[in-house]
């Protein structure tokens, strides 16, 4: 079930950059996986924007150039525009106007293909953007075109936009009598839609036009003071920032130097703020880089890690193979039928070490889990606490710019308190240690329902039973595995997860009505996923079936051993 935390958007809201990343990558790997292309470009759009707000231009392109890949693969046009647009605008931030004008037009030629008037406007945007900034001729004329979308589409803002475009341009021709035709319908647009941003700039524009074309320094202080009083409580600093400078020049040029002073202090406070808040954005940037980095490394570090097991494996394998094959050549014809059970005995032996290695290993795993949850829920977050604690003591001695400051390390604590609760909840699920497995597992297939795929719990499990923590940790594990099984390779849309104990044994049953597969291509040789899951639970005393067709869905049958 979709709720309002389901999107990258919810937590840029939050400035939780990492969250919204992991978001979209999980969304990314489940559309890729399930083929959903258009969801999967979309996505990645979002993704890189992300990037781009932290001022990672390397990965902003990288990811739009993965994006570009699978659009252009699967002939997906309207991504494709979307993609090409920002793959030029970005080229255009870090100064590569050759390559921004060839995506853009690429981008252009796909929309009017497309007679898409809205992706247009924006196409020739950038076009027009990109040649003023190179002071190309070319720029009227993707202004011009602009203007003729804009007017197809209708939409009151556009318009008010590109109008006030058209004053930028003619203002850095010096033509000033189009300048003002333009600038003064922008404005009655913004009055009429009544956007308050848009007022402000035009208002601003205005003031300008009366200081530095018609020395009319009354008419422009006007319009200065007019915005002031639009922005009370300086929600719009930018406008305001514009505001306080500009009047100050108008009060100097009236010979009110007491206004002028006045203005231009306003002005420096307000850059002052700015710049403090810029830092400290730029602090949560770098903090976010090296936290998305740091993740980078591990998932290297582990997948490395994994990769040479496989390879030893492999190794040992042959190495064993090798060693069967001349051992038979040698005895074949004089102990065939003892050869035959000497192998028989060794392949048992080998499948059980190896369940007992993989059980151990996951074990091992459970434990460092535990551990570490423990460490974090019990020390490190009470260590934080206690700290918050400290600081509230000696709060009442503080001076008002101490407390400022105080309030700033009580916010950078509380951040980090949250995060450490959170790592510690992801590691042990607070539901599965405060009421047990069956409401851990609700809670489960509520967590992994969404539009694509629902799953329904079923339980004849009392609602107080209880078992041994690390029986009840061992089971959910091993079920939220096999429900991520389904998500990734099913392609259903629907799934059932049952729960119910008879005569000291714990059946769980996991249905699905995806595409199924071949369940007899499953063995130990698989080494990690399903053959993980079945040592476990061999290991538990307990017994794993499962039962699937192509194109008929999966049943999984468990049952464990309480006992």
């Amino acid at each position: 079930m979709k709720t309002k935390t389901d999107s990258v958007s919810y937590y840029i809201e939050k400035n939780n950059f990492i969250k919204a990343l992991n978001y979209a990558h999980k969304k990314s790997e489940n559309y890729l996986a399930t083929k959903n292309y258009n969801a999967y470009c979309d996505i990645m759009i979002q993704k890189s924007e992300i990037y781009r707000g932290l001022n990672d231009i390397e990965n902003t392109i990288k990811i739009l150039y993965e994006a570009r890949n699978i659009a252009e693969t699967n002939n997906l046009l309207e991504k494709q525009a979307l993609i090409y647009r920002a793959i030029g605008n970005v080229n255009g931030i870090i100064f590569e106007y050759s390559k921004a004008k060839k995506y853009l037009h690429k981008a252009n030629k796909i929309a009017l293909k497309l007679n898409d008037n809205s992706l247009l406007i924006k196409v020739n945007q950038g076009l027009f953007k990109i040649f003023m900034e190179t002071e190309s001729d070319s720029a009227l004329y993707y202004l011009n075109k602009t203007d003729y979308y804009t007017k197809k589409l209708k939409s009151p803002i556009e318009i008010a936009g590109t109008q006030a475009n058209f004053y930028s341009y003619y203002t850095s021709k010096n033509d000033n009598i189009k300048a003002k035709k333009y600038l003064d319908s922008s404005y009655s647009i913004a009055l009429k839609i009544g956007d308050k941003t848009l007022i402000s700039s035009s208002k601003n524009n205005l003031g300008v036009y009366y200081m530095t074309v018609e020395k009319d320094f009354k008419k422009g202080k006007q319009q200065y003071l007019d915005i002031i009083k639009m922005f009370p409580n300086k929600e719009n600093s930018t406008a305001l920032s514009n505001a306080y400078l500009n009047i100050s020049y108008a009060y100097e040029k009236l010979g009110d130097y007491k206004n002028a002073y006045l203005y231009n202090n306003k002005f420096l406070e307000l850059q002052d703020e700015k710049y403090t808040s810029k830092l400290a954005k730029s602090n949560q940037e770098l903090e976010i880089k090296y936290a998305i980095n740091k993740v980078e490394e591990e998932f290297k570090e582990k997948e490395k890690t994994i990769n040479e097991k496989q390879d030893k494996n492999q190794k040992l394998l042959l190495l064993f193979a090798s060693l069967f094959i001349l051992a038979g050549f040698i005895f074949y014809f004089y102990y065939q039928n003892l050869l035959l059970k000497q192998k028989s005995k060794l392949k048992d032996i080998d499948n059980k070490l190896q369940y007992k290695i993989i059980s151990a290993t996951l074990d091992g795993q459970d434990q460092e889990r535990n551990k570490i949850s423990g460490v974090l829920h019990d020390h490190v977050s009470a260590v934080l606490s206690s700290v918050g604690l400290h600081l509230s003591a000696f709060e009442s001695g503080l001076t008002k710019d101490q407390i400022s400051d105080l309030k700033k390390t009580r916010s950078l604590l509380k951040d980090a308190h949250d995060k450490v609760r959170d790592l510690s909840h992801e590691l042990v699920p607070p539901l599965l240690v405060k009421f047990g497995l069956p409401f851990a597992l609700k809670e489960l297939c509520a967590n992994n329902s969404n539009s694509l795929i629902s799953f329904n719990f079923r339980s004849t499990l009392a609602k107080d039973r209880r078992y041994n923590p690390e029986f009840e940790t061992k089971i959910f594990f091993i079920v939220s595995e096999l429900l991520n099984n389904v998500m990734k390779h099913s392609k259903a849309s629907k799934s059932k997860l049952s729960l119910e104990e008879i005569e000291g044994n714990l059946y769980i049953i996991i249905t699905d009505n995806g595409i199924g597969f071949n369940a007899k291509n499953i063995s130990v040789s698989n080494g990690f996923g399903i053959t993980q899951i079945r040592a476990r639970i061999r290991n538990m005393k307990g017994d794993m079936k499962i039962k699937s067709k192509i194109g008929d869905g999966t049943v999984i049958n468990i049952k464990v051993s309480i006992l």
